[in-house]
């Protein structure tokens, strides 16, 4: 073999060595910039991920304010009616409390009372005790005793006087 034929295989081989190392680099800058570009693809969902986040709580915030300034009144309103109701319950006891004195004391003037007239009068009570007049229970309860020791009808004032 000659100079020039040795020459020529190494020339041959350089530019082997040459093409594939243009290979080699090509690929490896073509995985290199694959994953450049996946990587920021990520960053860039990740930054509208944050800002979809921040837009959501955001728009949360603006909502629960909203929300709080409507309903406010609606709860101050709501309170006043409470109120109400409660001055409205309270009357309503002391009106049935007053009606069933007024009851007892008419069927004691009269000395006896009717079974409508206890009737009438126990309706009352329930009433009373079911919206909570509790507060005189120990004068109601007696009340309720007096009435229904009551004859059902008037007997006449001997028979009043020999059963005392």
């Amino acid at each position: 073999m000659n100079i020039e034929t040795i020459k020529l295989i190494i020339s041959i081989c350089a530019l082997v060595v040459s093409i594939l190392t243009l290979c080699g680099f090509g690929v490896y800058m073509s995985l290199h910039t694959k994953k450049r570009f996946e990587k920021k693809e990520k960053e860039q969902a990740e930054i509208e991920a944050l800002k979809q986040k921040k837009y959501l709580d955001k728009l949360t915030e603006i909502i629960s304010a909203e929300f709080d300034k409507r309903l406010t009144p609606i709860e101050t309103k709501l309170e006043k009616i409470d109120d109400n109701l409660k001055l409205n319950t309270e009357g309503t006891v002391t009106i049935l409390r007053n009606d069933m004195k007024k009851s007892l004391d008419t069927a004691k003037d009269k000395g006896f009372a009717t079974a409508n007239d206890k009737a009438n009068w126990m309706e009352l009570y329930n009433t009373y005790a079911k919206l909570g007049g509790n507060h005189f229970k120990e004068y109601v309860d007696a009340w309720k005793d007096e009435l229904t020791d009551l004859p059902s009808k008037k007997k006449s004032k001997q028979k009043l006087n020999e059963s005392k």
